[in-house]
Parts: C-alpha cells; structure tokens; sequence
C-alpha cells in the first residue's frame, strides 16, 4: 500500500533510509517508468523505500498561474498508477510562496537529508530546485559527500527521437490523437470520475449516456471517440462525445459514454474512461432522426476499431 504525505516534515519519523524520485511525473508516462524500474534496481541492492517527492499544487498554479498546465491524470489516477508500478511513498509536497523561498542549500539539508533521510537521490537531466531555481545537478552532486547519498542523473527516453514529456502528451491529446498518446503513456489516455446526471437527451435519442464533468484535467480535442468504460472490475466498449454538443447547443464541455451491450443504473458510480481513438468531429445535424442515425453508425465504427485496441482490467 502506497502512503501520501503532503509535508515533508511529517516523514522524518516515518522513514529511514530512502531512494528519492523528483519529478511532477504528470502522467506516469513511459520516460516516468523508466525512471521508476531505475529506481527499482537500486532497491535490490538496498531495500530502502522508494519515495516519490513531487509538488501539489504545481509550482506553476502559484508562482505563474497564468502558465500552469492542465494535468494528464487527476491526482487520485496518478497515486492509483505510482501504486500499480511499485512507489512506496509519495509526498506531494504542499507548494506555497513560503516553500519557494527555501534556498538550495536547506532544500538539501533539511528536506531531502534531514527529512527524507535520502541515501539515493534521482533527477532529471535539467533538474533545478531552490529559491527561483539557483540549484542545478552540480551543485546537488557537489553535495553528496556531506550529505551521505548518492545523485542519480537520468536523462529522458525518448521516441523517434522526440524526448518524452508530459508537455508533448498533453498536445496530442488537444489534438484528439489517442494513439499516437498511447506510444508515449503506454497506455490509453484515461478520464477518470463519477458519473452526474444530465439533460438526458441521450436516453431520449435511445442512447443513455454516463456522463462525467471535467475537473483540472486535459480535455481532448471536441468529437466522437471509439473508447472502453472500466467500472465494478468489468471493462465495456463504448461511443464517446466530448464537447459542447452543438446540436443542442450546448455551454459546457464534458464527456458522455454511451456503454455498449450495457443497461443499469450507474449515477454516482466512479469510472473510467480510456480513450482509443477520435472517429468524427462534433457535427449539427439537419434533423434529429440524421443524428440518431449517425450515432448508429458510430457505434459500428467504435467496435471495429476497439476490436483491434484491446485493454486490461486493471
């Protein structure tokens, strides 16, 4: 069972040596795994915990909010994720104007050697930390022999020679290209939560949907997506719309999954939603009687293309 702390004070009594990963690892993609099986080695060697040190809010949402990203995962999926794939701890460190302000030199000492009682140490290749960053990979080297542990330097996986990244994650799926996400998470890009209540004017058209709002998460490019609904430990294939829904014009973007093969009450029942691949874009139909046909035939197209993208339980 993964713990989640959100000080860093708070694990000075409940850790002893430890292997630390820093990193806002949005999206737990797989230049993220690579980082963590790294991580992973070092524990056979040592079995000392494997902790993740990442910030909540994003350093962004407080220092320059105007330039935060969106989150690829919620915070809850990517604690799930961490769990999955073998994180011990994950401190999700409170970020405010007073912690910006700690310099290099207490960053090291009193947080990661003092309070994390770091004997491994993993970042990036571009890593910098400290009050407005003035600590870089040199200095945090330049500090091992006092500190008693050791720097980890790793530089990111990369696909085609394109370097992964959240940042690049996040255009594709802006972009409504799912699989093409998937070569870089490693998996479908998911949307996860509790199904609401809406206009029901799908049930009225004869497709009911489960209908989920957007939190702080990324939102995918408007149109009609061939995806999979996991809920209850079960796994359906599904139409999805995100968007506006012109045809009714309207105001709010959010997600509804009509579930195939599937009749139920599902209000207020968690899911999640792995989005495989864009079909159509949103359209305004002449009559309604267009619409419903088309809603048809875009259930046969998501079949098709979910037959040939299958997914895990898990």
């Amino acid at each position: 069972m993964v713990s989640v702390y959100r000080e860093f004070s708070d694990l000075k009594n409940n850790v002893n040596n430890s292997i630390v990963i820093i990193g806002n690892f949005d999206g737990v993609h797989l230049g993220h795994q690579a980082v963590i099986n790294y991580a992973k080695s070092l524990k056979k060697e040592s079995n000392d915990k494997i902790l993740l040190f990442t910030f909540y809010p994003h350093p962004l949402k407080v220092l320059r909010p105007e330039n935060a990203p969106k989150n690829i995962l919620s915070f809850r999926s990517k604690v799930l994720k961490m769990k999955k794939i073998g994180i011990d701890i994950i401190l999700a460190q409170r970020f405010n104007k007073d912690f910006s302000k700690i310099s290099a030199s207490d960053f090291i000492k009193i947080i990661l050697s003092q309070g994390l009682k770091a004997r491994h140490i993993i970042v990036g290749d571009d890593f910098h930390f400290g009050h407005k960053r003035e600590g870089n990979i040199t200095y945090l080297k330049s500090q091992e022999h006092e500190n008693n542990f050791k720097v980890h330097i790793i530089e990111e996986s990369s696909l085609d020679n394109v370097r992964y990244s959240s940042s690049l994650i996040r255009e594709m799926i802006e972009k409504g290209k799912m699989l093409e996400a998937k070569k870089v998470l490693g998996y479908f890009h998911e949307v996860e939560g509790k199904v609401v209540k809406g206009e029901q004017m799908g049930r009225k058209l004869g497709f009911p949907t489960a209908n989920i709002h957007y939190m702080n998460t990324i939102i995918p490019e408007n149109g009609i997506y061939a995806g999979w609904v996991k809920f209850q430990n079960k796994i359906y294939m599904s139409a999805i719309s995100t968007g506006y829904r012109p045809q009714f014009e309207g105001k709010k973007r959010f997600l509804e999954a009509y579930i195939l093969n599937f009749s139920g009450d599902i209000y207020g029942t968690r899911i999640k939603v792995s989005l495989v691949k864009k079909i159509r874009d949103e359209e305004v139909f002449s009559d309604i009687d267009k619409l419903k046909n088309q809603m048809s035939l875009d259930c046969k197209e998501a079949v098709k293309v979910l037959e040939k993208n299958k997914i895990n339980i898990l």
